[in-house]
């Protein structure tokens, strides 16, 4: 578990720094890039992290409560992209998002600095 904690931790500070790279790119393109190369990862190690045995702290909660229901909003217009009535609520969640989660992005990082900091 420490060294999954570890690895994880120096994954999540790679791609928070890779995704920001992504807006070189210039366009819509790079910016959706942006997070999801730091999305990604982040909702992974979450996953990962909700089955391990370690104290939740309530960032992490609160982190969840907010990023989960993105991530199925998503995947629910990916699915249901020809009806607008049954998009437009998880329309608005993605777009909500689209202003908190890189806030969210950093703070997961620095959160995950102190449990890896704690577990030396």
């Amino acid at each position: 578990m420490k060294n999954f904690i570890k690895y994880d931790y120096y994954i999540q500070v790679f791609f928070l720094i890779l995704g920001p790279l992504a807006l070189i790119m210039g366009d819509l393109t790079g910016l959706l890039l942006c997070y999801f190369t730091v999305g990604i990862p982040q909702l992974i190690s979450f996953l990962i992290r909700l089955f391990l045995t370690i104290k939740k702290t309530p960032f992490y909660i609160v982190y969840g409560i907010l990023i989960i229901p993105v991530w199925i909003s998503v995947l629910l217009i990916a699915i249901f992209k020809i009806s607008n009535d049954i998009t437009e609520i998880p329309s608005i969640i993605v777009m909500m998002a689209f202003f908190y989660s890189p806030l969210l992005a950093i703070f997961y990082v620095y959160e995950y600095h102190d449990l890896y900091k704690s577990l030396k």
